[in-house]
């Protein structure tokens, strides 16, 4: 599911520059806002997770996944990843990667995250995602992991 997710145009970012975790959240949800995907309600409601539970966010070393509230504004399933020229800092965790997860319920917000745990669970994945040198070989890795489930 998360390739079809990604292989949509405009959802996969390579070497974005930006000067904050919340520039970056924009950056994120810019094509799902003009998509139509989501509403700015959304973005707000992202950002106003990690105000309020800190850097959370970040998962594991480097990678950050954003989501907001299925609730604000979000009209159907969506994915947006970003791969930063440089990193970031939320806190003191640095983040060099990041999604945006959009779902329009519970349940396909906890399917998204159980399938991008599998990544988190692959050496190989986690290391081109820090990398972050072939978008290509990181595609192939995700469609590998996903045709093991």
């Amino acid at each position: 599911m998360i390739t079809q997710l990604l292989e949509k145009e405009g959802h996969v970012l390579t070497n974005i520059s930006c000067g904050s975790w919340e520039e970056l959240v924009d950056i994120l949800a810019a094509t799902l806002l003009s998509g139509g995907v989501v509403e700015p309600q959304f973005v707000e409601s992202a950002k106003e997770a990690v105000r309020q539970f800190g850097g959370y966010v970040v998962l594991v070393e480097d990678i950050a996944f954003f989501h907001g509230r299925p609730d604000a504004g979000v009209h159907e399933l969506a994915l947006t990843f970003a791969l930063l020229k440089e990193p970031i800092f939320l806190s003191e965790k640095r983040i060099k990667v990041a999604f945006l997860l959009a779902a329009t319920d519970n349940v396909g917000h906890r399917n998204l995250l159980k399938e991008l745990s599998m990544f988190l669970n692959d050496e190989s994945c986690l290391e081109l995602l820090r990398k972050g040198e072939n978008i290509n070989a990181i595609m192939g890795k995700f469609k590998e992991i996903e045709e093991q489930i």
